[in-house]
C-alpha cells in the first residue's frame, strides 16, 4: 500500500517544481539537463514515499512518468465490478451518532473520493441525496429543514445542517 495519496504526490511534484516530469509536459525550452534533473527529483518523491511491498511490486522503472503510470494502473481500480461494490457500500452508508460529525463527513467524504477514482463523472450529482438519505430519524428535523423549500441542495448545506444540530445537542447537554 503506498503511503502517501495521489493528491500528496501532487503536491510534492508541484512543491518541487517537477510534475512537468510526472505529466511528461516539458516545454520547449526545456534543456535535456533539466528533463534529466526534473526526472529525477519526481522520480525520487515517489519512491521515498512508498513502501517496501509496493515498490517489489513496481519493479525498477527508468523514469518518474512511467513509475506513476504502473502505480496508478496497479492502484486505480476502474472495473465495472470494483465501482459497483464502492457504489454498494457508499449508498448503505449510514452516520455513526456515536462519532462526532467531522469523523462521519470525513469517511462520507473518502467514499466520494474513491469513486471517483473510478471515474464516476456523476458522484457529484447524486452525493448530497446519499448524504442526506444517512441521516438517523433522530436528526429528523436537519432533513426536514434541509428539503423544505429548496429547489436544489448541496454537499455543504447538508454537512452544515448536520453540524449544527451536533452544536446544538452538545450545548444542550453542557446545559443540563
Amino acid at each position: 500500500m503506498a503511503i502517501a495519496s495521489g493528491y500528496q504526490m501532487e503536491g510534492i511534484f508541484i512543491q518541487q517544481k517537477c510534475i512537468k516530469a510526472v505529466e511528461g509536459k516539458y516545454g520547449e525550452k526545456d534543456s535535456e539537463e533539466l528533463k534529466t534533473e526534473l526526472d529525477e527529483y519526481a522520480y525520487c518523491s515517489i519512491i521515498l514515499n512508498l513502501s517496501d511491498y509496493v515498490l517489489r511490486k513496481v519493479g525498477k522503472l527508468s523514469s518518474a512518468k512511467e513509475l506513476w503510470k504502473k502505480l496508478d494502473e496497479l492502484y486505480t481500480d476502474t472495473t465495472l465490478p470494483s465501482k459497483l461494490f464502492l457504489l454498494e457500500i457508499f449508498f448503505r452508508f449510514k452516520l455513526d451518532l456515536t462519532k462526532d460529525m467531522d469523523e462521519n463527513i470525513d469517511v462520507f467524504t473518502k467514499f466520494i473520493q474513491d469513486i471517483k477514482l473510478t471515474r464516476d463523472k456523476n458522484i457529484d450529482d447524486y452525493s448530497p441525496i446519499i448524504l442526506l438519505n444517512a441521516i438517523p430519524d433522530s436528526y429528523s428535523d436537519v432533513k426536514s429543514a434541509i428539503k423544505c423549500g429548496r429547489d436544489q441542495f448541496s454537499l455543504e448545506t447538508i454537512v452544515n445542517g448536520l453540524k449544527s444540530k451536533e452544536l446544538d445537542l452538545k450545548s444542550c447537554k453542557g446545559n443540563k
